[in-house]
């Protein structure tokens, strides 16, 4: 479920009240222990969620030059896209949520835009492909709705004009770990594994912030 709302407006915030979004996704199926249940409680009981205005120039360079980005992508590829906007659970809409920067009309394709004014960010990231720490926001868009095919994750850097834009294009079936093991040989991680294991921790983390607040309040 698509609803055209502008990131960081008050409707924005107001929509996140108690939800988990990209980097709560990371937290979710971390493994690690950590307040996510304590923090939706916390905001569910509040009503609101606590606004974090601090913007850094690094930030602030992002929200200027996204829409470059954008624009420049839409014309290497001859294709256009819905800026902005929410995406909902069609599973769990009051617990579950993404923010495209980008996704295209028919909501199969989610664009991510990271940009950098270093270029050495710009030429790892042409050499290693997407930064681990954006993983979980990556797979919170395939978890989101299932009509998600691609995520198309671009650094754009325009201070490396040998190549301003640097596209990864992630599907389901994107291997985000491999290792040998002694008892079951090749284990083979993609997107769409962690996918599943977040789905199935959803369910168990709605009932768990539930359980709290009602036994929290008497």
């Amino acid at each position: 479920m698509y609803k055209k709302i502008e990131q960081l407006s008050p409707e924005w915030w107001a929509v996140k009240v108690g939800k988990v979004s990209g980097t709560r996704f990371g937290q979710l199926i971390s493994g690690r222990e950590n307040m996510l249940v304590d923090e939706l409680a916390n905001e569910i009981m509040d009503g609101f969620i606590e606004q974090d205005d601090f913007v850094t120039d690094d930030m602030q360079f992002g929200i200027e030059n996204e829409p470059i980005a954008i624009d420049m992508y839409e014309k290497k590829i001859g294709m256009k896209f819905k800026r902005g906007g929410v995406m909902l659970s069609e599973i769990h809409p009051d617990l579950h949520m993404a923010s495209p920067d980008a996704i295209s009309e028919d909501e199969t394709i989610v664009v991510e835009v990271k940009c950098t004014t270093h270029g050495k960010t710009q030429l790892n990231r042409f050499r290693k492909g997407v930064d681990s720490k954006y993983m979980p926001q990556i797979i919170n868009y395939f978890a989101i709705n299932e009509k998600v095919k691609e995520v198309h994750w671009i650094s754009y850097c325009p201070f490396r004009p040998e190549r301003p834009l640097v596209v990864v294009i992630i599907t389901r079936d994107t291997e985000i770990d491999r290792k040998e093991t002694k008892s079951r040989g090749l284990e083979i991680t993609t997107i769409q594994d962690k996918v599943n294991e977040g789905l199935s921790k959803l369910t168990e983390l709605k009932e768990e912030v539930q359980t709290l607040i009602t036994n929290f309040k008497f």
